[in-house]
């Protein structure tokens, strides 16, 4: 048998290879930059600094996997003699780590069981709603939001699209448009589902994965550790203004070509009855769902039933954690029998290995790791002087972080967004007089790419359906970020007093 040899020549080569060449070296070219400062920073400082700024640029530019980029302290900090490298293996140990995964492997769960479509179903088929585009469009937002404050957006939005997507192909049937032709109402459901999982990711701890971010290091730069509740008193005002302002967003940008939607109410009601009954597994994984919620919420209903102060309610807020939520959630999902398959549990571990997102877990950790070890060395009290000098007071530093935030995440992943700027703006609140909770949830409620399709999972997901043009989310997504932006400043600026 004989085999075909493929030979590049070297001018095919050299593109690619220069490009990954420069990929590579901008990593060292900022931390050359970092060292080369005048910084008021210790010589282990400074190092920690350079080398959190090198793992920044390369998940930026990703010459290598986030997960191994997240490693660079092993190499750096021994070698430098910035610490040993027992110590830098302890900057690693983080709960964030097992909470991403536990929250995803939930709403992995979720999705593999049916469960989300049903519900999804069940809300969209109700009497009224089908019939009328404006009614129609609205409920799904709201459903997509409502599924996304407990599941991750990627999980949310990979639930919605297929049934977003029966829709768009009922529509355009209606409205006789070719199978691959664009429509407003395509676009408006496209990004719709895009938006409101979105929206619907700043309402709870549990949306967003770099949300999680926000609190381990808002816990970490000023040891206050934010309560489930707590998060929602300000996230759940900021949902439902996002949820709003993105559905007037895209009613003016994107309004669908019809008003009325014959057969819509019947199309959702037949895809509900293919359901049939809640299925058995179904009922299992709704058992460990409000097995989560209910170990979210017992320390707060424990203090609130027995006071704080009492024996019981204080071994609750010792034994329950947010942090070790997930860990029993994953006990729960791997420990309960498939009905389906009484051998083998609700999920399995070839599940974990496909579904869990190891490369962000890995990255999270070694970013976490890396403020650690910046925050060990003086890098809070240095950033602190630094914004005090620049004059921003407490009024305009919700509008200044979240315009920055904003615009840079369409750059960057928002899990480097959230781990970057809670390491500069929470100990710049503490220095000017600013709440550092009400800073680090507004940094995790605007870290969020609406503009470009490669700005995340999300917004690729959104794209790769295929019914929105570029330069439409382009500029849909600019009026958006801009209007979203400065809504979310203004609610922390007045509700930063409940944090």
């Amino acid at each position: 048998m004989m085999t075909e040899t493929r030979t590049e020549s070297p001018a095919g080569r050299t593109p690619a290879t220069a490009a990954y060449l420069a990929r590579l070296l901008a990593g060292p070219v900022a931390s050359a930059v970092v060292l080369s400062l005048p910084l008021a920073l210790s010589y282990e400082g400074r190092i920690a600094l350079a080398t959190f700024a090198c793992a920044i640029v390369w998940w930026m530019t990703q010459p290598l996997p986030w997960s191994v980029a997240a490693m660079l302290p092993f190499l750096v900090f021994p070698a430098a003699g910035v610490m040993d490298i027992r110590a830098t293996m302890q900057l690693y140990g983080q709960p964030i780590f097992f909470w991403i995964m536990g929250t995803v492997l939930m709403g992995y769960a979720i999705e593999k069981h049916g469960l989300a479509n049903r519900f999804a179903l069940a809300f969209l088929a109700l009497p009224g709603i089908g019939g009328k585009t404006y009614r129609l469009t609205f409920m799904y937002m709201l459903i997509v939001g409502l599924v996304s404050m407990f599941v991750s957006d990627a999980a949310t939005i990979a639930m919605m699209i297929p049934i977003g997507m029966s829709l768009v192909r009922h529509v355009r049937t209606l409205v006789g448009a070719a199978p691959n032709a664009e429509t407003n109402f395509g676009t408006f459901i496209t990004l719709g589902t895009f938006y409101a999982a979105i929206a619907g990711g700043t309402a709870t701890i549990l949306g967003i994965p770099h949300n999680a971010i926000a609190v381990s290091l808002l816990e970490r730069l000023t040891g206050r550790q934010l309560g489930f509740f707590e998060w929602m008193m300000v996230g759940v005002p900021v949902f439902l203004s996002l949820l709003v302002t993105f559905y007037i967003v895209l009613w003016l940008m994107a309004r669908p070509e019809i008003g009325d939607l014959p057969g819509g109410e019947a199309l959702l009601r037949a895809e509900r009855a293919k359901l049939g009954l809640l299925g058995p597994n179904e009922r299992r994984v709704l058992f460990v769902f409000a097995m989560m919620v209910l170990l979210f919420t017992l320390p707060a209903l424990s203090g609130l039933a027995l006071g704080e102060p009492h024996a019981i309610a204080q071994w609750v807020n010792r034994a329950f954690p947010v942090w070790v939520v997930p860990p029993a959630v994953m006990f729960l999902l791997f420990s309960i029998r498939s009905a389906s398959d009484p051998g083998a549990p609700l999920l399995s571990w070839k599940d974990a290995q496909q579904h869990a997102p190891w490369d962000v877990m890995l990255l999270v950790a070694g970013a976490v790791a890396m403020t650690d070890a910046v925050t060990q060395f003086g890098f809070v009290e240095f950033v602190g002087d630094i914004v005090g000098n620049l004059g921003i007071g407490a009024t305009a530093l919700p509008y200044f972080t979240a315009v920055l935030v904003a615009a840079t995440t369409n750059l960057i992943s928002g899990t480097a967004a959230a781990t970057l700027y809670c390491s500069i703006f929470i100990p710049a609140a503490v220095e000017i007089g600013y709440n550092p909770a009400s800073i680090a949830v507004l940094i995790a409620n605007v870290a969020l790419g609406l503009v470009v399709p490669w700005s995340g999972a999300v917004a690729a997901t959104a794209f790769a359906c295929g019914e929105v043009s570029m330069e439409r989310m382009i500029r849909i997504g600019v009026v958006a970020t801009v209007v979203f932006t400065g809504i979310v400043a203004t609610i922390h600026l007045m509700m930063s007093g409940l944090l």
